[in-house]
């Protein structure tokens, strides 16, 4: 798999500001749906704002990181599952799906994808719920998910490139100072440590969404030789042979990092209170939109409409495959086409009576 050709990279990273457009514009698209739907749950205090979306979705990433911590689940399993949550959220709102189960939904396609296959019975259990309510959930909604995903489910991790950064840092320690091997490994294992702790503030963040894997993993490498405070000289070095071996231009790599750093900073930050959670949750439940709500008229109403196109479309490819057999074969199509039995006896009782007469 190779990053620079990849879809994360070609469709997935955004800007701050291309990422607060998306969101608001998609929020925008929610509220007039509803206002169209569903206009009597409209008002300035029943809306759920794109600020306190924000701090709802803050709450389910955390949760969605319980839960991953709860199965004893590899990082790489909570960073893509992360990813999925917030590009899915970049597509629809919280007014369009509940937070709570793509949240669920993500951490069971994440597994799927990385071959770490988990039953819904089994999240059931770490999210206290009836195991056949949420394998009703996740399979209901898996498809809505790889549709709000556009059906991307590769995702690069900065876990697995400041693990690659470890491995080239352990070369260079025994190449360039004449460490042994136990002590250059011994110390690129303080910094993984220390890195991943700052890694797992970074996918609190947006910082997933805005920059490459192998940057988030450089700043984070960045944090854990600062936190360390001893062998500062070759952890210098180090580093600045990374930064030579990017080719990107000193100062330039220098402000990335330092908007990469505030990002972390934000993702560290505690947690709203219950209180204002249910509050929001609460809203969340009386303004839903209609057109992504099964309870809803307009939802009914779709669906029902979605039948019939399949079955039209069912109709014509029949249609069309029965023309084409009877071109190919020199016939009319009619002769490949069963005849109605009602049609069958109302010939046959037409013959009669002329036989009679």
């Amino acid at each position: 798999m190779n990053f620079k050709t990849s879809s994360h990279k070609l469709r997935w990273l955004l800007s701050g500001a291309d990422l607060e457009g998306r969101r608001a514009s998609r929020y925008e698209k929610s509220v007039s749906e509803i206002e169209r739907y569903k206009p009597e749950a409209v008002s300035t205090s029943s809306l759920v704002s794109l600020e306190e979306q924000k701090q709802l979705l803050s709450y389910y990433e955390r949760t969605l990181s319980k839960i991953c911590q709860l199965f004893r689940m590899p990082r790489k399993i909570l960073a893509i599952s992360l990813v999925y949550f917030k590009r899915f959220y970049l597509k629809f709102t919280v007014l369009d799906h509940e937070p709570w189960r793509i949240m669920v939904t993500c951490v069971y396609l994440a597994c799927k994808c990385e071959n770490q296959y988990i039953a819904a019975e089994e999240i059931a259990k770490g999210v206290q719920r009836d195991a056949r309510l949420v394998e009703k959930i996740v399979l209901g909604t898996e498809m809505n998910l790889l549709q709000g995903l556009e059906f991307d489910l590769q995702v690069f991790t900065p876990y697995s490139a400041l693990n690659g950064l470890m491995y080239d840092f352990d070369t260079f320690a025994q190449e360039s100072f004449g460490w042994d091997c136990e002590r250059a490994e011994a110390l690129a294992e303080v910094l993984r440590k220390k890195g991943s702790e700052s890694i797992d503030a970074l996918l609190f963040s947006d910082a997933p969404l805005m920059y490459a894997p192998g940057l988030l993993a450089y700043a984070a490498l960045e944090v854990g030789t600062k936190a360390i405070g001893k062998e500062k000289e070759v952890l210098g070095k180090y580093l600045s042979h990374l930064q030579k071996a990017t080719g990107t231009e000193a100062g330039k790599l220098a402000e990335t990092i330092q908007e990469i750093h505030k990002l972390g900073q934000s993702g560290s930050k505690s947690l709203m209170e219950e209180s204002v959670l249910k509050e929001i949750d609460r809203k969340l439940k009386l303004c839903r939109n209609p057109v992504y709500d099964p309870s809803s008229e307009q939802y009914k109403k779709q669906q029902a409409e979605k039948q019939r196109q399949k079955q039209r479309a069912k109709a014509n490819l029949k249609r069309s495959s029965v023309a084409q057999d009877a071109q190919a074969l020199g016939m009319t199509k009619d002769l490949f086409i069963a005849e109605n039995p009602d049609s069958k006896r109302r010939k046959s009782k037409e013959s009669h009576e002329e036989t009679l007469t």
